[in-house]
């Protein structure tokens, strides 16, 4: 095997060749001195790692198709009369206007009362891997002067796709399948797609991102420094971090983070550094004088990455399509964020300020029309048909209305006229598709509204609002969960299995302003706890923030936003025989959303994750356990973490501990050992629990708590 120098040598000759065949760079040695010098001020770094997670415990994510909540229970379904048909056929003087969802349709042959089990339809899944990634990254940093660097890290990812998830094709033959259309469907249609980010016109919302369904080559950094004196200057690809707190963001607002890979389950220490999106930017640094310094950027903005349905750290139930992102079409690819920042000290103390103008990567999520003509029947692949008797009396009754416009209808009225010349078309025109693997109850609804922090009534009838379409298939606004529950097994029923949804992001520009300060303790006992221990608070406030609302309506909810954080931290040497450990204490509260930006107002709604047997005791119509969002006022998190080298360092035991007061907790104690050569190997497990204490649905813990897993990371550097 060669070496690392004979390699070296080999490309600097190649190198010199290459150049010293064009006679525009003057004579050989002058050439191979330039390139020669060039090189020996050139470093190369690379590391190759594996990443495994492995399940310890029977649960599985919950958001994924073959593991969801009712996945394993018959859960009853009865139709009911649309108030709009009732009134058209039995007259207002016979049904009231004011009555709404309260007639059962009898089951003469209608198929108005049954019950359904997403097992019929969808195998369950039993995956022991969470989380398997093969990855090479590596960094050149190329000194072409004192002040000028050229510095590039590339990073290449792969998932040998051993978890076999759902495959959207296995129901080809079931409710004529999941169709596309209407926009870019990648991630939806298919086997899942582990690292592909597209836009709704397919266009990749990463420019310097080559992605694949199992594989992703990214640029975390491509940039141009310049130093000199006491300014600093770079531009290019870069990520910036303004925040060094562990698990907590309140500076630390240059760029979205890109949830793909193992969501925020990595190795807590390492501080956002994986997690960071990369964008194109403009950063000077000034040192002003020695006790402060003013750091300012300009960047193109870029959006938080969340990952796609069916893959193992998922987020989102897979019953709705993939988001449509509006990144290009809303013309968000333009935008610039940008921002200051200045710290200074003074003597013991600390202060620091920042200011920044960006679009919130996280975005805000809205229903939107789907695109996709289907109606309530149709053909299989196979030849063989779907539907249903009440499906056919839905479609024979909207044929039969008028079409608007004409001489019966010349002024719409949504109870007998119709807008479109077909049921399908008229869908195409809402966010609701008829397919597999959707939503099949009611129950089934309120639950995956819960774990997603929205209102399972207000997000049924703003969708009802907001597109008429609807109440043009006589869909009308409900009051209160028993309307909403008849409303929806109504439109379950007749579809003949299940509904998906369609939402859409959009991102807002906001205003981020911060104060923090900082002290370091000083005691007479130089051996004591609190001498040289660190204590930094932090302060952001947005105000007009826009949160995803908890009805998905278009444009979300404002509001005025403060987080605030206390950090300390302290290098203590217990004993002389170790070295000094490290040690963190964090405290935030948020007034407005939790840790990763949802909207605290969607809290406390139904959280019922276990896929058992009836899982909350409802049968026929009860409605009783049923709930919506209620929000709580504020979120509180503490959060303990730190490492503790060995005397001969070979390892390091690291913890991270993160504490919800509402009833949640993630822990992650975590061995490093470094055998040399070279190689080093990470032990570490992490431990969720979200229903410690309290409403499991008011903390965040919960919405992951089925990701209790052993992880080992094994990593060569070259």
């Amino acid at each position: 095997m060669r070496s690392a120098h004979a390699i070296r040598r080999a490309m600097v000759a190649g190198m010199i060749t290459m150049a010293g065949s064009s006679a525009a760079w003057g004579d050989e040695g002058e050439v191979g001195g330039f390139f020669s010098d060039l090189f020996a001020r050139t470093t190369f770094v690379g590391t190759v790692r594996s990443d495994t997670a492995v399940r310890t415990t029977g649960l599985q994510n919950f958001y994924d198709q073959g593991n969801m909540p009712y996945q394993h229970t018959a859960v009853p379904r009865q139709a009911y009369l649309p108030p709009s048909l009732g009134s058209a056929l039995l007259g207002t003087q016979v049904l009231p206007a004011a009555t709404n969802w309260n007639i059962p349709i009898p089951n003469i042959g209608l198929h108005t009362n049954d019950t359904v089990r997403r097992d019929t339809y969808i195998k369950s899944d039993d995956v022991k891997v969470n989380y398997q990634e093969l990855r090479f990254s590596g960094e050149m940093n190329m000194a072409f002067t004192d002040n000028l660097r050229f510095n590039v890290q590339a990073r290449a990812v792969f998932d040998p796709d051993i978890s076999n998830q759902f495959d959207a094709r296995s129901l080809i033959n079931t409710q004529g399948g999941i169709p596309g259309g209407g926009a870019d469907r990648y991630a939806d249609t298919g086997r899942p797609n582990y690292f592909e980010a597209r836009g709704r016109n397919g266009r990749n919302l990463n420019p310097t991102e080559f992605a694949g369904r199992k594989y992703m080559v990214d640029f975390p950094t491509a940039l141009l420094e310049y130093k000199h004196d006491a300014f600093n200057l770079r531009l290019g690809i870069q990520q910036i971090a303004w925040g060094q707190a562990i698990f907590f963001q309140t500076f630390d607002v240059p760029n979205g983070l890109d949830f793909r890979r193992h969501l925020v389950l990595d190795r807590a220490i390492e501080e956002f550094s994986d997690k960071r999106v990369p964008a194109l930017a403009l950063r000077g640094a000034w040192q002003a004088t020695d006790e402060m310094l003013i750091d300012s950027y300009i960047s193109k903005f870029q959006p938080s990455i969340i990952p796609n349905p069916n893959t193992p750290f998922n987020v989102a139930p897979a019953q709705f399509y993939k988001p449509l992102d509006n990144y290009f079409t809303g013309g968000y690819n333009n935008k610039l964020n940008f921002g200051i920042r200045m710290k200074s000290d003074y003597g013991n103390w600390g202060y620091s300020a920042m200011a920044a103008s960006r679009y919130n990567p996280l975005g805000v999520f809205s229903w939107s029309e789907s695109g996709i003509n289907r109606g309530l029947h149709g053909t299989n692949a196979d030849g063989s048909t779907w539907g249903n008797s009440l499906g056919t009396l839905v479609q024979t009754a909207y044929a039969a209305k008028a079409p608007v416009g004409g001489t019966l209808c010349p002024v719409y009225n949504p109870t007998t006229c119709r807008m479109y010349d077909s049921l399908g078309e008229a869908l195409s025109h809402t966010p609701l598709t008829i397919a597999p693997a959707g939503v099949y109850s009611n129950k089934e609804w309120f639950t995956s509204a819960g774990l997603i922090r929205l209102d399972a009534v207000k997000m049924l009838n703003t969708v009802i609002q907001e597109y008429p379409a609807l109440r043009d298939v006589y869909a009308s606004e409900v009051s209160g969960i028993e309307e909403a529950s008849n409303l929806l097994n109504t439109f379950f029923a007749a579809s003949d299995g299940s509904i998906r949804g369609t939402i859409q992001r959009d991102y807002y520009r906001e205003s981020v302003f911060g104060l923090g300060g900082s002290y370091v303790m000083e005691t007479e006992d130089p051996g004591s706890f609190w001498n040289q221990f660190i204590i930094n608070a932090e302060a952001q406030y947005t105000p007009n923030r826009r949160l995803t609302g908890t009805d998905l309506g278009h444009g979300g909810e404002k509001t005025n936003e403060y987080i605030l954080t206390l950090v300390g931290e302290k290098w203590f040497r217990y004993t002389e025989s170790f070295p000094a450990a490290y040690l963190a204490f964090e405290f935030q509260h948020r007034s407005a959303t939790d840790l990763v930006g949802l909207n605290l107002n969607g809290y406390g709604g139904l959280m019922r994750s276990q896929p058992v047997e009836d899982p909350i005791g409802l049968q026929g119509n009860d409605y009783s356990h049923l709930k919506v969002a209620k929000g709580i006022s504020s979120a509180d998190y503490l959060a303990f973490a730190g490492f503790q080298p060995w005397p001969n360092r070979k390892y390091v035991f690291e913890w991270a501990v993160l504490w919800d007061v509402r009833g949640g907790v993630l822990a992650q104690p975590l061995v490093k050992w470094n055998p040399g050569h070279n190689v080093s190997v990470d032990f570490f497990y992490n431990y969720l629990n979200g229903h410690l204490y309290g409403n499991e649905g008011n903390n965040l813990i919960r919405v992951i708590d089925w990701a209790d897993e052993f992880n080992i990371r094994i990593g060569y550097q070259f």
